[in-house]
């Protein structure tokens, strides 16, 4: 069959020269600007794709300039479009991004200004607060909007078991059984997503090496039995699995060639710097690589459950369904000799693609 995957890449668009190119570069529908001058909201939200349905996508606060945030914004709303997809979630892809310092106390004020920026757009946009908010952010948000959704808490649980049964998965296709006992997996952060993540291998009987700025959380996960290594060194450990669960764009010309693993699985977002030029290069070095909207997915499992109505537990079943996409995506990729991301991104363009023919 012909390869029409090629298409479904992300490019990374220049912002400065021309908006419109970088929006219409990936078929984003809008990108929308808001400010209040009184609490000094800034916020860009990009809206990539309504097919499916309306927009989901989290709100985030990033120490970013402008085209820092446009640039976010475009990228993770893209990412968001298929994840739905391809996990059957009847939702399209957005992200805001708010332009600010994290660290820094939040008033009611600026939070409602939020909430005021996300009822305005009438349920087109529904969201969760993302890095940067805290789930007490969330219910003052909620003050002023109905489309923000948090009360059942973090998706990172829901998100660190799908992770967890794509690594058997992958493990599966590599070395012929999908059991992690006594298998080494190198986890890149220990948020919600990597701490569950390092729990649920321990506890399953994996080694487990960890890496995160946050001596705290270092110090709980030795306790637990994990070994440590240097955040700048975690890439580069001698494992089975590197499962990288903090920042995106970890995997490019540089980091690449110092992998010593068999398989790249975890729960961060855009884990390539360059999605096609660097999965190609992972490709040729014989690592399996789990595309992260795949493996993610469960945290839009819990979210959809929360705008549903249905309870967290089957968002977790749902994740059921990670394994075997991968395996579909897997077999793609062997058959028509591309990546397995560029793999995913057909299967879920095609299910974009049925949807509209059907409408």
């Amino acid at each position: 069959m012909e390869n029409k995957s090629k298409n479904y890449y992300y490019i990374e668009p220049k912002i400065g020269s021309n908006i419109f190119e970088a929006v219409t570069l990936n078929n984003h529908e809008k990108l929308i600007f808001g400010h209040d001058k009184e609490s000094g909201l800034r916020i860009v939200l990009a809206i990539h794709n309504t097919i499916l349905g309306p927009s989901t996508g989290g709100t985030r606060i990033a120490n970013v300039s402008e085209e820092k945030a446009i640039e976010e914004a475009l990228r993770l709303s893209y990412a968001m479009t298929y994840k739905n997809a391809i996990i059957d979630e009847p939702f399209g892809g957005s992200k805001a991004v708010i332009i600010g310092d994290p660290s820094k106390p939040k008033s009611k004020q600026f939070l409602h200004a939020i909430g005021d920026f996300i009822e305005s757009l009438r349920g087109t946009f529904l969201t969760g607060v993302d890095m940067g908010l805290s789930l007490d952010d969330a219910k003052v948000i909620a003050e002023r909007t109905k489309y923000i959704f948090n009360s059942k808490g973090c998706s990172g649980e829901t998100t660190a078991h799908g992770v967890f049964k794509g690594i058997e998965a992958c493990l599966e296709e590599v070395l012929g059984s999908k059991s992690v006992k006594n298998r080494t997996v190198a986890i890149q952060g220990l948020g919600n997503v990597g701490g569950t993540l390092a729990r649920l291998l321990l506890t399953a009987g994996a080694k487990v090496i960890v890496a995160d700025k946050d001596k705290k959380k270092i110090s709980e996960y030795t306790r637990l039995g994990a070994n440590v290594v240097n955040p700048d060194e975690i890439h580069s450990t001698l494992c089975d699995v590197f499962a990288p669960c903090a920042i995106g764009e970890i995997l490019d010309e540089k980091t690449i060639p110092e992998l010593k693993c068999l398989i790249v699985a975890g729960g961060a977002n855009n884990q390539f710097k360059r999605e096609k030029e660097d999965s190609f290069l992972l490709k040729k070095r014989s690592i399996l690589h789990a595309p992260d909207f795949i493996i993610n997915a469960g945290g839009v499992c819990h979210g959809m459950c929360e705008v549903k109505g249905l309870d967290t537990k089957v968002a977790i079943k749902k994740t059921d369904l990670i394994p075997g996409l991968l395996k579909e995506a897997f077999r793609r990729s062997k058959k028509e000799h591309v990546t397995p991301i560029l793999a995913a991104y057909e299967m879920a363009h095609e299910k974009i693609e049925l949807t509209k023919k059907n409408k």
